[in-house]
């Protein structure tokens, strides 16, 4: 039995001892798990009711997460929308797992067979969350949601149950190495890390061999919703509603772009913003820009000092301009922070750069959002701002997914659906799985 030696105390590597039972080629497994996840996208594709419109169908065997659009919705068709992320995603994380598995970061392993599933499973709540309970005092549905399609995961914080909980979740920021020490670890029991925050060096975490991650990057065990989320209407607009939310949003908002940003270190966002103000009206506030870089078309325009972020002052301008610049500060695979989905959820179209444009092709509608990428200079990328803002028709090309879809971006809408994965994931995984370089894991994307 392979151990793994350290200072203070020696882990047993989970289901290690079951190693050399199982040598599957990494071409084999990626085969198998394939076949399964596209039978499965087959099976749910018959019990889903089809499409409004043609430019929705198109949509369903592509790179993208967010559900399509159904014909109807009620709470069933929702629980079945549920259903096609979970599918969908798993379909999508693939490769990124096979990439992690060669890069001996994690190990993923057949399950054990006649292995006994329970038939409830009980999470607890091991650390505090950026130091306070995080969903002690919620009801389960609270927590997994009512439209969750498995209603057997129970949510405690009692942690004299430790020893029958059968996941134990961490939140990264308040884990006590030395209580993680001392805990008599069980090899059926999940160790899931909770983490949302990028590019942080932390290699002392590699030791425990988390089980499970939930966190921003699609190939973690639970990822959908971490700063927000498509869904879709009760109802979807008519075409008449339509029309008159674009018009008036047309002629009430500015043609400009407004940005607020209290992080001063990624220089590069900072040049790109002052290079873009050269050829486009920004807005910008906070402390990493001065108040002659700023300039607002809005009348009401208050003092840097002032107008602060996440305050109604940033409300105003995100609900009276036409652009906002989500700009990420990192440029990690999958880290798409909640300054693009409340820019989506507040009426503005985001320009955003960090992450590669097909990071948020899976996540968002086609010509939701403007990327950087796209344009070989700044006056190019401005010339199309200004067009987009002039032109009613431009415009609604830039709105059109609106009539089908919202978005949730608070954490009491977005906590529901990343429960209830993790409890989809209890339910579903039969596979053996821990992070062997977890540090590695998280960096190497970034």
């Amino acid at each position: 039995m392979e151990k793994r030696i350290h200072s203070k105390k020696t882990f047993t590597l989970p289901y290690r001892h079951y190693l050399f039972h199982f040598k599957w080629p990494l071409v084999g497994f990626a085969f198998v798990l394939s076949l399964l996840i596209f039978v499965q996208i087959k099976l749910t594709s018959i019990f889903i009711p089809y499409i409004i419109e043609e430019q929705h169908l198109e949509h369903f065997n592509k790179n993208i997460i967010y559900p399509i659009v159904l014909l109807n919705n009620d709470n069933n068709t929702h629980r079945l929308n549920m259903n096609y992320y979970f599918l969908k995603k798993d379909e999508l994380k693939i490769m990124d797992d096979i990439y992690a598995i060669k890069k001996k970061q994690k190990v993923v392993l057949p399950s054990i067979k006649n292995r006994h599933k329970p038939n409830s499973y009980l999470i607890l709540e091991s650390t505090t969350v950026f130091g306070r309970p995080r969903f002690c005092s919620y009801t389960n549905e609270q927590i997994f949601g009512r439209a969750c399609p498995y209603r057997n995961c129970k949510y405690t914080c009692d942690r004299t149950r430790d020893s029958d909980a059968h996941v134990l979740l961490m939140h990264k920021r308040d884990l006590n190495y030395k209580l993680l020490n001392s805990i008599k670890r069980n090899s059926e029991q999940i160790w899931l890390l909770w983490h949302d925050e990028s590019n942080e060096n932390s290699p002392e975490i590699n030791r425990y061999k988390f089980n499970w991650t939930i966190t921003y990057r699609i190939s973690a065990e639970a990822s959908i919703g971490a700063y927000g989320i498509i869904i879709l209407k009760e109802t979807p607009w008519s075409a008449q509603q339509f029309d008159s939310w674009i018009d008036e949003q047309f002629i009430k908002r500015h043609n400009q772009a407004v940005w607020f940003v209290s992080n001063c270190q990624p220089k590069k966002r900072l040049k790109k913003f002052r290079s873009l103000r050269e050829f486009y009206s920004i807005a910008a506030f906070g402390k990493c820009v001065s108040s002659n870089e700023s300039f607002s078309l809005n009348a009401q325009v208050q003092s840097n000092s002032k107008c602060q972020r996440d305050s109604s002052c940033e409300q105003n301008y995100l609900k009276n301009s036409k652009f906002y610049l989500a700009f990420e500060s990192q440029s990690c695979t999958d880290y798409i922070t909640e300054k693009f989905w409340r820019t989506l959820a507040l009426g503005a179209i985001p320009i955003v750069s960090g992450p590669e444009r097909e990071n948020f092709i899976r996540v968002a509608p086609l010509h939701s959002f403007i990327h950087v990428d796209d344009y070989t200079s700044d006056e190019e990328l401005a010339q199309t701002l200004n067009l987009i803002a002039t032109n009613r028709s431009i415009y609604e090309k830039y709105h059109h997914w609106r009539r089908y879809y919202d978005v949730h971006h608070e954490a009491k809408d977005l906590d529901p659906f990343r429960f209830c994965e993790l409890c989809y994931r209890l339910n579903t995984n039969t596979q053996r799985i821990w992070y062997e370089n977890i540090n590695d894991w998280f960096l190497d994307k970034c």
